[in-house]
This record gives C-alpha cells, sequence and structure tokens, in this order.
C-alpha cells in the first residue's frame, strides 16, 4: 500500500469506538465528534468503526459489555464490580478486533485511531500478520501510564501532563501530540427555568449536576451523594446524568438512604445533556484522577460554574483561571457548594470562561490539528 501523501489519493482515517452505539461515554462520544468534524474535510476519506447502530458509521458485530454483564456476571457484579466490568470491556474489545480484520485488510487504511487499550494492542500484535501497514494513533483519553501505550505508532496526549509524564518515561516527542478532545458548544434554546422544569424542579431548586458514570472506584459517586446529605436543605437536590455500571445498584440504595427524594438518575442521549446541563445551577466532577473533563468543558460553554478536583482534568485556558477546588476530603465539596450558593459567579466572569472554552476546543481551533497529527503519525519527522 502506498503512504505517499504527495500523491492525490485522500488520507485514509477510521475512527474506532467498540461501545459506540451502545453507550455514551466520554470515549465513544468524542470518537463521534471527531467523525462529525473530519467527514466534512475532502482531504481525507474517514470512517467510522462501532459496535452498536450509528448513523454514518460501519457496524463490526462484537460482544457487547453490557451483555456479559447483565446475564452471566449478574449474580456475582457487586462483588468486585471494578474487575468485572474491566473484564467485560476487554471482551468487547477483543471481539470488536476479531470483527474488525476482515473489513482493515479490504479497505487499507493509512491510519487508525482509537481511545480502547486492549483492541489497540491486539491490532499491534496481529498487524504484521497480515502485512498492513497502517499506523496506529493511540488517544490516552483514560489517563493510561505511559508503559500502557510506549508501543504505539503515535500517542494523542489529552492534556500537556500526560505528555510530560510520557516524556519522563522515554518516549520521543517525535511521536506525540498533544491535542485535546473536540468539544462543540452545546444546543440548548431552552432557559434554566424551562430545563429545570423539564425534570420537574421548581425555579427555585438549587440543582447540582454531574454526567459521569456511575461507580464509586473513579468517578466517585457515592462521595458526591455523601457531601449533598451533609447540605441540610431539601431544595438542594442532585442530577445525575450517566450509565450505570456494576455497582450502581448499590449507589441507588445508599441514595435512597442518606438522600431521599433528592437525587434524579438519568441515561440521557447525547443531545439531551445540555438540557441537563442548563438545568443546573453548578456541574460537579467528583473524580480524583480525569485525563479529559470534556462534559465538564460543555457546561463551561452554557455558562455552567464548575467544581473539579485541582489536579483532575481542569482545562487549560491561556490568560484565564479557574477556581482550584480540593476534593479528597470529606466535607469540602459540600462547603464549596454552599459557599457557591451564597455567592453566585458573576455573569461576567462565566461569560469570558464560556467564550475562551469555545476558542480552545472548538472544532475550529482543533479541526486541521487532528488531520496535521495523522500526516505526523504516517511519516513521523
Amino acid at each position: 500500500m502506498s503512504t505517499d501523501m504527495n500523491s492525490n489519493r485522500r488520507l485514509k482515517i477510521a475512527l474506532v469506538s467498540c461501545g459506540l452505539g451502545h453507550i455514551n461515554r466520554g470515549v465513544e462520544v468524542s470518537t463521534a465528534r471527531w467523525f462529525k468534524s473530519l467527514k466534512t474535510n475532502k482531504s481525507v476519506d474517514v470512517r467510522l468503526f462501532c459496535g452498536g447502530e450509528y448513523p454514518e458509521a460501519t457496524h463490526i458485530d462484537n460482544i457487547p459489555r453490557d451483555l456479559l454483564l447483565n446475564t452471566v456476571f449478574a449474580p456475582i457484579s457487586s462483588l468486585s464490580s471494578q474487575h468485572i466490568w474491566e473484564f467485560c470491556y476487554g471482551v468487547e474489545q477483543l471481539t470488536f478486533a476479531a470483527g474488525l480484520g476482515s473489513t482493515l485488510l479490504s479497505w487499507q487504511p493509512d491510519i487508525v485511531w482509537t481511545k480502547e487499550t486492549p483492541f489497540a494492542h491486539t491490532l499491534v500484535a496481529t498487524r504484521p500478520l497480515f502485512n498492513l501497514k497502517y499506523k496506529l494513533i493511540f488517544s490516552n483519553g483514560c489517563g493510561f501510564k505511559p508503559a500502557t501505550y510506549a508501543g504505539f505508532d503515535h500517542i494523542q496526549h489529552l492534556h500537556p501532563n500526560s505528555f510530560e509524564e510520557a516524556v519522563q518515561f522515554g518516549i520521543p516527542k517525535s511521536k506525540m501530540t498533544v491535542l485535546p478532545n473536540l468539544i462543540p458548544k452545546p444546543k440548548s434554546y431552552l432557559t434554566n427555568e424551562e430545563c429545570k422544569k423539564h425534570f420537574g424542579y421548581s425555579n427555585d431548586d438549587f440543582i447540582v449536576v454531574c454526567v459521569a458514570a456511575w461507580n464509586r472506584y473513579h468517578k466517585r459517586i457515592d462521595y458526591l451523594i455523601e457531601e449533598i446529605a451533609k447540605i441540610q436543605d431539601s431544595q438542594v437536590k442532585l442530577l445525575l446524568c450517566g450509565h450505570p455500571e456494576p455497582d450502581t445498584a448499590a449507589l441507588k440504595d445508599l441514595a435512597k438512604s442518606i438522600l431521599p427524594g433528592r437525587v434524579q438518575w438519568h441515561t440521557l442521549p447525547a443531545d439531551e445533556v445540555p438540557i441537563a446541563l442548563k438545568a443546573s445551577n453548578v456541574f460537579v466532577l467528583p473524580s480524583l484522577n480525569e485525563a479529559f473533563g470534556g462534559v465538564m468543558i460543555e457546561a463551561i460553554m452554557l455558562e455552567i460554574p464548575v467544581i473539579s478536583h485541582q489536579s483532575s482534568a481542569n482545562p487549560k485556558f491561556a490568560n484565564t483561571t479557574l477556581p482550584s477546588y480540593d476534593l479528597a476530603l470529606p466535607g469540602n465539596l459540600a462547603q464549596y457548594i454552599q459557599d457557591l450558593r451564597q455567592s453566585p459567579m458573576s455573569a461576567e466572569v462565566l461569560r469570558v470562561l464560556a467564550d475562551t472554552a469555545e476558542q480552545t476546543y472548538g472544532e475550529q481551533a482543533l479541526h486541521q490539528q487532528f488531520i496535521n497529527m495523522a500526516k505526523l503519525a504516517l511519516h513521523p519527522r
């Protein structure tokens, strides 16, 4: 296969998300967003491959993680929720890789881009067997350590800290790019009052929203529930938007026990997430370790105040500083929320943050950078 980029042939890019069409987490949503942007560029032939049904995507048969979680492992899923979830996710990726093989052979892409590690390692291991010449770009969207991705052809870091960690590990700078997720400005034509009404809230309710997977081990939804429970005011309510995982049932039991009637749980399609964000008075991301908080940036674009841990996924804005919070200690988040309720951020500050977020993470800023990264991966300096 010729990879001469001086020819008239378009650069062929395969974007891969094993769970897209079944699940709407950050990994899946960010992949779909890159596809939506890149497919309009005539210099590239970009195709989207996913495990579910998604508009304009190529469906690849696999064993979805939720199928295993809800059947084979349902009786024991609460015993070791993180490890069982990771195993099922690994099965999904490995079976997806097996199904994708014939497509790669027939289409012969120049670039395969993914955020999923077992899938990526499977491709690297099998690529020589079929004499495939594509370069693999691994986007480190889940905060993996350098030893996990050092063997891939090119690494996309969503955050400068991840890049510096990889440099210290010994990965050459020439095979890495710092490029955050593309975040289009969310569209919502409803007011805050209308959005609250959509979820059954009154205009006087103070809504804390979190858009994240419902688990303890990473997203710390238990910490969030416990902190809201410390605020003895029935008008302070929690809106949780995300996808269930094996420990979700225990989290719902916790909410019923210490926060009765003050928590809503919704798994929303992507186009309804802005309604949840605009219904809120503050967005909270309680996890201590995140590579990139995409929905947090969406909240900023909608001029919603955000609270996240000081070293976790905080957006980097030139000449603009976000407030710093420490969510590691019990009691801190409850106090931050009460302080924000008593002294809201000014509308002007929120507008400046929203404009800066759009200039930093919007399509106009990042579209061409992705193509430049693909060209660099194909012809490294």
